[in-house]
């Protein structure tokens, strides 16, 4: 195995220790030292591979962002007309991999940088264009090109407040509960009809067995 390989392995032990650090104990818990016991290493050895916690804190987003998008990606080659489509973005979201309380803690102290570092500046906006586009396609379908662009914005910062309330409140946010606000979001420039009903009780199924892939 050359050189780069173990260099690209390490790196991605290193950021998925760091992200299940920061799922633990939070931003101010999450140290070099804290993240090199989590993965069974010395606190020298991350630092060969990540000089500084601001380093290692970009690569556990870009982790906590690559589990995403392989569930996204499996959702929309399934997903088949235009509003599969767009609940295959919303059921991403949800899904039970991710959408938990000690994820959503992770991804609040990861998101409270944003403002101040660059790099996580530039990998949230990445995320946010791509969830963004990924909306307005399907949308443009049902909708005027404003309306589709104010919808795929209206979703995108209700799904933010979801995660919000899911990783701040003591109780957490069910699935069920998200989806119902989602779709109250929707409710308000698209009526219900029988293709939507189909499309959202066929991708949460799919959304369902790939998530059970995933952790298997």
């Amino acid at each position: 195995m050359g050189r780069r390989n173990i260099s690209h392995i390490r790196r991605a032990e290193y950021a998925a220790a760091a992200y299940r650090t920061l799922m633990k104990l939070g931003l101010q818990g999450t140290s070099l030292a804290r993240v090199a016991e989590e993965a069974g290493a010395s606190k020298a050895n991350v630092l060969h591979y990540f000089q500084s916690k601001e380093a290692l804190l970009a690569a556990a987003l870009r982790h906590a962002n690559s589990v995403l998008l392989k569930e996204a990606v499996s959702l929309l080659k399934e997903a088949q007309t235009p509003w599969e489509r767009i609940y295959a973005v919303l059921e991403t979201n949800l899904s039970p991999t991710s959408f938990r309380s000690d994820v959503a803690h992770a991804w609040i102290s990861l998101c409270a940088g944003v403002p101040h570092i660059t790099t996580y500046q530039r990998i949230q906006t990445l995320i946010y264009a791509r969830m963004r586009s990924n909306l307005i396609g399907p949308l443009r379908s049902l909708l005027s090109e404003q309306d589709a662009i104010l919808m795929a914005d209206l979703l995108t910062t209700a799904i933010d407040g979801i995660w919000l309330r899911c990783g701040l409140s003591l109780d957490g946010l069910s699935q069920e509960a998200a989806r119902a606000q989602l779709d109250a979001v929707l409710d308000a420039r698209l009526p219900d009809s029988e293709d939507r009903c189909r499309a959202r009780s066929r991708m949460a199924d799919v959304s369902r067995i790939v998530a059970k892939a995933y952790r298997n």
